[in-house]
């Protein structure tokens, strides 16, 4: 459902003269719309209709609304060729077969009335037409009258753009202009081309004709530019250059960025940055609404501002953070960024690099390490992060760490970083920050903003005294508004603003409803807000209004910026209002609510949106729960939306999409937490684990502040992400620091729990694993184990036996013998129980396991079928290999039966079997069976996964000397992912790389000569 259908109509009418263009312009609009813009066809025809008939062109017409309304689409219409007005408001466009003179709705096609006619009705994810014909300034009227009283009882938008008024169309001008624009682009313009930005450089080109532009959207028509940034034609190839071009934040800019307002105040901050280029760490720090977000979108697209001396490629990546900001996307979209702007830089991240550091993130391994191996002589990258203060405390204290280090270590002296900050939120003040360079906002004047709001409404207020609305904006500073009357003497020198450029938007959007008594009573930043809200509103029909603010409510829980992709909003809405509201609603709807709202990627599929600037968000909270709309009901219908989502994705088998998927591990567990629902939030982090165990340290690390504040720090719920945290921190390779962690755990669940709750029990459990698989790790460092002078592993596995022998004691009288938890740690004890060289008794105590298995959870349990993979293991490790082979095979024809080909353990079961048959020798037929059990892990679970690596890290050993070149590739490449996913003090990295020396030092191209300098 949902896209963008285009019909594109090159006509001639035969009894006139010929024009000879229409059929070639038609058919290169048609083209650039469809290769650039994405536009599908809106009829079964693809590419452009030519000399249709009347019935025909009507049947093109009423073809393409059933399509677009059916698709709940856009809909573009395009026409080059004749046109006529009869009379006021009645324009028709004429196809081949009509009359030169006083066409009919049968013989041509009459605009103004066939839209109406077809608009009844219609569910269009709005309409764009592009009118090439003369005459057809009467079309303009027309829909002005006709269209509109449709389009506002369905809140619907509209863009009509055409060729003249009332005259000639000359040669195709308009048409030519339009296809010349989409190649260049406008270099003052927003990511996409809007019909409204094409209404100069066709007025400019085309001098014997002056374009009509309408707009339709909240409500409201206007003749002049903007409108819904959803009904775009095309990317705008100026933007080509820019650091978030195709990016999620481009539409953010764009709002930023238009009406813009260039004051002394900006121009001299701007000039700073760049002049100040040397301070490797430069944080431009201001009160909300003072324009640091703005001042960033202009670094970034630098042509918007006359007599700044730098080019796109100045800022090489920027990232505006947000509430939903994870560690992860962060990183994601800065890696995305400089792959494409920085050359090498794709190349980089994939170089093997031996650092030991178990405390590696994904930051470090995909972003800092890549850009340390960039490092050249005059070699500059510059990274923005605005909005450092709007992150979750854990996931902000991850990248200030990391800020601090691209900006102090020697590693990175050719890395620049800018900040945007917030003033009193105390991060511009944080220690690891001290080195910054510190560069002051200060918000608007008064002057500033009334001299924006009169010239962006020029042509609709009535003339009015500017003094006026200075000294009214002057007086917003005041914490009580005061009242003063308009002959109040002119301030000299006006105040700061509070709100600033926010407010600025604002007034231009609500200044016909305010009176010269608001202005003299002095009213405030809250009530102009509140203005703007009640206006949409009323605007509104009750039941349609009703809606509106519950749209509002959901915007208000997902925060600031584009952050909540409009199928979660459309699913949360649901839990509130009639099912049925689609995304041509929903987009209809926010366009009501003007500057209040900023969107992304703005109607395509992957639009978010999000409250424009977090300093909305006190005034619009208070105000809906005043409309009654709950706080904690809001958070509520985005935890279901997340909760229908992933479910869906479950029983349907897809995927969930990459902005949901985002959005979910950035905010998921926030709203969880506000609605009052820990447990639910625990859930969702577990399901959001992923193969990568830096990647979940750090996704439990970000969120443990979150639920200590919400939650307490004894409450299960934050005790359950300290476990996790330190679980996945020795997954990670720092089995120290998890050991640690795991006992302080401990300690705090035996003090708020008691020894004989489950999750005291579970807690025991893995730390008796971890500590003894540190403590054995230890001993194997230790030089003195290798003379046999230390007893530290095989006391290590003693305690560890120990402790699990009274973990088992407790199970039974807790849980009972036949508990799940109970089988398990039984399981850990054989594993700790069991010798090297007495794997038959191994096999034996796993075989008891397994009868009990049978017995409680059945023979066909993922448990049982497990123990018997390990039952197999043990009796190969025996030298029965034949035996452990034959056990695997059955046990893979009861996986296929019960788990299906594509179930991981089905998946381990086929790799055992190939490593058994490398263990017999059978080398040939071990590579070629791992070979098709990689290809099926890669398919099934991803490249990343840690059972895919080991696959390749078998082929790479079993090759061996079969081809060593070959070899040593596959181990390199291999070490790099493993580094990348796993970290570089994990077993299997460190086993690699140990693998890669040997073969390097006996096979590498220089071995003979090594050798023989020794």
């Amino acid at each position: 459902m949902g896209g963008r259908l285009a019909l594109v109509v090159g006509s001639e009418c035969a009894a006139l003269p010929g024009l000879g263009f229409p059929g070639e312009l038609a058919t290169e609009l048609y083209a650039n719309l469809s290769a650039a813009g994405g536009w599908q066809p809106a009829t079964a025809h693809r590419g452009p209709v030519l000399d249709p008939t009347a019935d025909e062109l009507t049947e093109a017409v009423n073809d393409a609304f059933a399509a677009a309304s059916e698709q709940r689409a856009t809909l573009l219409i395009g026409f080059v060729g004749h046109g006529v007005a009869t009379a006021g408001e009645d324009f028709f466009l004429l196809a081949c077969d009509s009359p030169p003179v006083l066409p009919n709705s049968r013989t041509a096609f009459h605009l103004t009335q066939g839209i109406r006619e077809l608009l009844n009705g219609s569910t269009l994810d709005g309409l764009i037409v592009l009118i090439d014909a003369c005459e057809s300034g009467e079309g303009v009227q027309g829909a002005a009258r006709r269209w509109t009283d449709l389009l506002t009882r369905s809140s619907g938008r509209m863009e009509l753009l055409v060729a003249s008024g009332e005259g000639p169309a000359y040669a195709g001008c308009f048409t030519r202009t339009m296809v010349e624009t989409f190649t260049g682009g406008l270099p003052l313009r927003g990511e996409n081309l809007l019909p409204s930005d094409l209404v100069e450089p066709i007025g400019s080109t085309c001098k014997r004709q002056q374009p009509q532009h309408l707009s339709f959207t909240s409500g409201a028509l206007s003749t002049t530019p903007g409108g819904d940034p959803g009904l775009w034609l095309v990317p705008n190839a100026a933007r080509r250059r820019d650091a978030i071009t195709g990016r999620p934040a481009a539409g953010f800019v764009d709002q930023l960025t238009r009406r813009l307002l260039l004051t002394d105040v900006i121009r001299e901050r701007l000039a700073e940055i760049v002049e100040t280029g040397g301070h490797r760490l430069r944080t431009v720090v201001g009160p909300a609404g003072s324009g640091k977000s703005t001042l960033m979108a202009m670094l970034i697209r630098p042509s918007l501002v006359d007599g700044l001396a730098i080019a796109p490629e100045y800022v090489t990546a920027a990232v505006f953070l947000t509430v939903g900001s994870s560690l992860e996307s962060v990183t994601g979209e800065l890696s995305a960024q400089l792959s494409h702007r920085v050359p090498g830089f794709r190349d980089a991240a994939h170089v093997v690099d031996e650092s030991d550091d178990p405390e590696l993130d994904v930051f470090d391994i995909e972003v800092q390490r890549p850009l340390a191996r960039l490092r050249a002589p005059g070699r500059r990258i510059t990274i923005v992060f605005d909005g450092m203060d709007q992150l979750e405390a854990g996931t902000r204290e991850h990248l200030v760490r990391h800020v601090a280090e691209l900006t102090r270590v020697d590693e990175f002296t050719h890395v620049r970083v800018i900040l945007g900050v917030r003033a009193g939120t105390g991060v511009a003040e944080l220690p690891e920050l001290a080195h910054l360079h510190r560069i002051e906002l200060l918000p608007p004047s008064a002057e500033d903003i009334a001299a924006m709001v009169l010239e962006s409404t020029r042509h609709q207020l009535e003339p009015t005294d500017p003094q006026l609305w200075v000294r009214w904006i002057d007086a917003l500073l005041a914490e009580t508004p005061t009242s003063f009357s308009a002959q109040t003497p002119t301030i000299g020198h006006t105040r700061a603003v509070t709100g600033g450029w926010l407010l600025a938007r604002l007034l231009i959007e609500v200044h016909s409803s305010i009176t010269d008594a608001d202005i003299a009573a002095g009213i405030g930043l809250e009530t102009v807000v509140l203005h703007r809200v009640h206006g949409a509103l009323h605007a509104a029909d009750p039941d349609t209004a009703e809606v509106l603010a519950a749209l509002l409510a959901i915007l208000v829980a997902g925060g600031a910026g584009p952050v909540l992709p409009i199928e979660l909003l459309e699913s949360a809405l649901a839990q509130f209002v009639v099912s049925g509201l689609h995304t041509a609603v929903l987009r209809d709807l926010v366009v009501e609510l003007g500057v209040l709202v900023t969107r992304s990627r703005a109607g395509t599929a992957r639009e978010s949106l999000g409250i424009a600037h977090a300093a909305l968000l006190p005034t619009l909270a208070a105000e809906t729960e005043r409309l009654g709309w709950e706080s904690t009901a809001t958070h509520g219908a985005i935890a279901a939306a997340i909760g229908i989502a992933i479910e869906s994705a479950v029983t349907s088998g897809t995927r969930v999409s990459q902005q949901v998927t985002e959005y979910i591990r950035g905010s998921g567990a926030r709203h969880y937490l506000e609605y009052g629902d820990a447990d639910s939030a625990k859930e969702l982090l577990l399901g959001l684990e992923t193969v990568r165990p830096a990647a979940n340290r750090d996704m439990y690390a970000a969120w443990l502040p979150s639920f200590t504040e919400v939650c307490g720090p004894d409450h299960p719920g934050t005790l359950f992400v300290r476990h996790q945290l330190a679980f996945w921190r020795g997954r990670s390779g720092d089995m120290r620091r998890a050991v640690a962690e795991l006992e302080a755990v401990l300690t705090d669940e035996l003090r708020v729990l008691g020894l004989d709750d489950p999750r005291t029990l579970t807690t025991r459990l893995n730390l008796t694993n971890v500590r003894g698989l540190y403590d054995v790790a230890e001993a194997a460092h230790n030089p003195r184990s290798l003379l046999g002078l230390d007893d530290t592993a095989a006391r290590a596995i003693a305690r560890a036996v120990a402790e699990l022998e009274q973990l088992l004691t407790d199970q039974v009288r807790i849980l009972g013998a036949d508990h799940p938890d109970t089988l398990n740690t039984r399981y850990s004890l054989t594993y700790w129980s069991s010798e090297s060289d007495e794997p038959a008794r191994a096999a034996a105590e796993y075989e008891r396991i397994l009868h009990d298995q049978t017995s409680v959870l059945g023979p066909d349990h993922p448990d049982t079928l497990n123990t018997r993979h390990s039952i197999a293991y043990w009796h190969g490790e025996n030298g029965e290999i034949p035996r452990a082979i034959a056990e695997l095979e059955r046990l893979l024809v009861d996986q296929l039966r019960i788990l299906g080909p594509d179930d991981p353990n089905t998946l381990a079961t086929r790799h055992s079997i190939a490593y058994w048959h490398g263990e017999s020798g059978d080398f040939d037929r071990s590579i070629a069976e791992f070979e098709q059990v990689a290809i099926d892990r890669e398919r099934i679970l991803g490249a990343d996964h840690v059972d895919t690596l080991t696959t390749r890290s078998n082929i790479a050993a079993n090759r061996g000397g079969q081809n060593m070149s070959r070899t040593l590739t596959e181990n390199e490449q291999l070490l790099a992912d493993q580094e990348r996913i796993l970290g570089s003090d994990h077993p299997d990295t460190r086993t690699t790389r140990n693998r890669i020396l040997f073969l390097q030092q006996h096979f590498g191209p220089d071995s003979s000569e090594s050798n023989s300098s020794h």
